[in-house]
């Protein structure tokens, strides 16, 4: 297991996203990782306009080293993998509110596990005033849910990881929307009941990858018109507890890092 910290903070995800539709963000936003927009769009003939960002919680760096075969269905449709840094506390609301945000927790506001409505710039915010329309995907009671009403993006709380990807897939089909959020915890929370190698934990992993190959699929199917740029990027790890349990939010290695994943198609 890596003994040392990934490079790139999470607050890079947001103009990292943004350069890859040829989208200006404001300077108060970190900068992007200007060689994976360069490559992918050298890769696919051009800029993205459309982009579909799935996050599967909670899955660590560790889990893909120690279970690599059970990405398989996300390898298929992305052409780069990139590790970046969660946050502290390593817990969803700070990790998601510094993806979107661009800034560090101590500026967005959100240092621990507290859901408020963010008051501060999104990347949501940029898309709408650009005219551009925005979905978010998301299980019932999701922390996106929470930290990202009151924009005028459309807001969808689905049940299940289940239903969440085929309401994913139905806004797909649609082809109306410019970016889509989507975000599954099923593997978060069975790693939090049985630990995070467990087989309940990893038999949700190895759904929510399949469930991201079905939504690359649909967007392969209905974006035919469209440059898409799609992502896998968990907002943080999980580790083990003395009691057999799952927990995060510590500077573990096995908490802070993460691997996201690239794809850029048309």
């Amino acid at each position: 297991m890596a003994d040392h910290y990934n490079l790139y903070p999470l607050k890079h995800f947001a103009a990292t996203v943004a350069d890859c539709m040829d989208f200006k963000l404001p300077e108060t936003y970190a900068e992007p990782i200007s060689w994976v927009s360069r490559i992918l769009k050298e890769k696919s003939g051009g800029s993205a306009d459309r982009a579909v960002l799935y996050h599967a919680d909670a899955v660590g760096q560790y889990i893909w080293q120690k279970y690599t075969s059970l990405f398989a269905p996300v390898y298929k449709y992305t052409n780069m993998a990139v590790p970046f840094l969660s946050t502290v506390e390593s817990v969803t609301p700070v990790a998601h509110a510094s993806m979107y945000t661009g800034v560090d927790p101590e500026v967005h506001g959100i240092c621990t596990y507290v859901r408020p409505q963010l008051t501060c710039d999104t990347l949501y915010d940029q898309f709408i005033k650009a005219g551009k329309r925005v979905a978010i995907v998301a299980q019932e009671d999701s922390t996106f849910v929470h930290i990202f009403k009151g924009r005028d993006l459309d807001m969808f709380e689905m049940k299940t990881s289940l239903d969440t990807q085929e309401k994913a897939m139905e806004l797909i089909a649609m082809d109306c929307y410019d970016l889509i959020s989507i975000h599954v915890f099923n593997y978060d929370s069975a790693a939090h009941s049985y630990g995070p190698e467990s087989k309940q934990a990893l038999n949700a992993l190895s759904g929510e990858a399949e469930g991201f190959a079905r939504i690359a699929e649909a967007v392969k199917e209905s974006y035919k018109n469209h440059r898409t740029l799609l992502t896998y990027s968990p907002d943080h790890g999980q580790h083990l507890t003395e009691g057999g349990n799952g927990s995060h939010g510590s500077k573990m290695i096995e908490d802070m890092n993460v691997l996201y994943f690239f794809g850029m198609f048309n």
